[in-house]
């Protein structure tokens, strides 16, 4: 029997990762186990680095690009999205395609699915600049008219694409992300001491994972840090994390407040140092004003360390009752949790255990499932609509 082909926009599992990428990967590492009837490719606009491709995937680079400057890989995005893209899935025979990243081409030649993530460029406007605001709020209306499913990571966001853009309730599907296996307690100590070493950490701090940008609500988060510094009951903030929109502010910020060392700019953080960075943190505090997911927030709780997160958008969903939730851009409310969390032992003993109890109801494996799942729903589809026109025809 022919394999149907199934081809992932996976462009960012290429440069520095971010959520997005490890969804994707995770995704495709596990989706050829479970659909060996499946051809599961991979399109990127540059090879995968060695060693990321997962077994039973297959790469194919098209349109090969090698720039990292911003602006010019959003100029070269659409254009790669709309010409290369239709053009492969057309000549090979590809049956859906998957935009993984809110975008879609044009005029797909083929049965589409597309996750969404968040429409934060909707709910935080000043949080982007207006040209990349506009693009994707247009890029976004059309995927969700155009794709026969619409995949989101979570039932908040879901309610977003309803209320904000009227997307059909029922085309759109929750399906939650999971926690990568390498995010757990117990790693051994000669590791522990080589990250800390690696980033000379000093030895109690409030560590933040995510882009360094206005919609994080790093802000606050300095603010509030600084209080519970001076207050002594941590040494210093560090935020793991590449540059973003307003990133710039963000650093003048902890330079007007005076904190100098006490807050580290690490920048991106590669995925096998980030456990040791989660599990030596003194607490971990996820501040954002918004987000569709909030990865790191499971990632802190499976590597058993408290976490601390804004109550706002999907944060309260994932976190369930193992974080303590405070008002977004609220620096008085996270510096009292702060302190409440850093100053109480069996406090952190109660949402370290919570914690690891639910980051373990979040799994890859049953994200995959899903999404192999709804590819097929939509296939399906294709097969009896082409079955009931054959037999139409042969009636005629």
């Amino acid at each position: 029997m022919t394999q149907r082909k199934i081809a992932l926009d996976a462009r960012r599992a290429v440069r520095h990762m971010t959520g997005i990428g490890h969804y994707i990967l995770e995704l495709a590492k596990r989706m050829p186990m479970l659909a060996p009837d499946l051809e599961f490719q991979l399109l990127v606009d540059r090879p995968l680095p060695e060693g990321v491709l997962p077994a039973g995937c297959t790469q194919v680079v098209l349109g090969r690009f090698d720039v990292d400057s911003t602006p010019c890989v959003r100029f070269y995005s659409p254009l790669w999205l709309n010409t290369h893209v239709p053009r492969y899935l057309k000549q090979n025979g590809v049956a859906l395609f998957h935009g993984t990243n809110s975008v879609i081409p044009l005029w797909p030649p083929c049965k589409v699915v597309c996750s969404v993530h968040d429409v934060s460029f909707i709910e935080l406007p000043n949080a982007y600049g207006p040209v990349y605001r506009y693009y994707m709020q247009a890029q976004v209306r059309l995927a969700l008219r155009r794709a026969d499913v619409v995949v989101t990571g979570s039932h908040s966001a879901r309610k977003d694409l309803t209320d904000l853009l009227h997307v059909c309730d029922g085309k759109v599907v929750v399906i939650h992300h999971g926690v990568g296996d390498e995010f757990r307690e117990g790693y051994e100590n000669s590791y522990l001491r080589s990250v800390r070493s690696q980033f000379m950490l000093p030895d109690r701090y409030i560590l933040h994972v995510g882009i360094v940008e206005v919609k994080k609500g790093i802000d606050t988060l300095l603010r509030a840090g600084a209080n519970v510094i001076e207050a002594g009951f941590a040494d210093a903030v560090v935020l793991a994390g590449c540059d973003g929109f307003g990133a710039r502010e963000i650093r003048d910020l902890a330079s007007g407040l005076g904190l100098g060392e006490r807050v580290r700019f690490l920048g991106f953080v590669p995925q096998e140092s980030l456990p040791g960075l989660y599990g030596q943190a003194s607490v971990v505090a996820f501040s954002s004003q918004y987000e569709g997911f909030g990865l790191p927030v499971l990632e802190a709780m499976a590597c058993g360390v408290p976490v601390i997160a804004s109550e706002s958008s999907s944060i309260p969903e994932v976190a369930g009752n193992a974080a303590v939730l405070v008002p977004p851009a609220d620096a008085g409310s996270l510096t009292e949790a702060l302190k409440a969390v850093l100053g109480n032992a069996e406090l952190r003993a109660e949402l370290r255990r919570r914690g690891l109890s639910r980051a373990r109801q979040f799994t890859w494996a049953e994200s995959a499932a899903r999404h192999v799942a709804v590819y097929r729903q939509v296939l399906d589809k294709v097969e009896e609509s082409t079955a009931r026109s054959e037999a139409g025809a042969d009636r005629v």
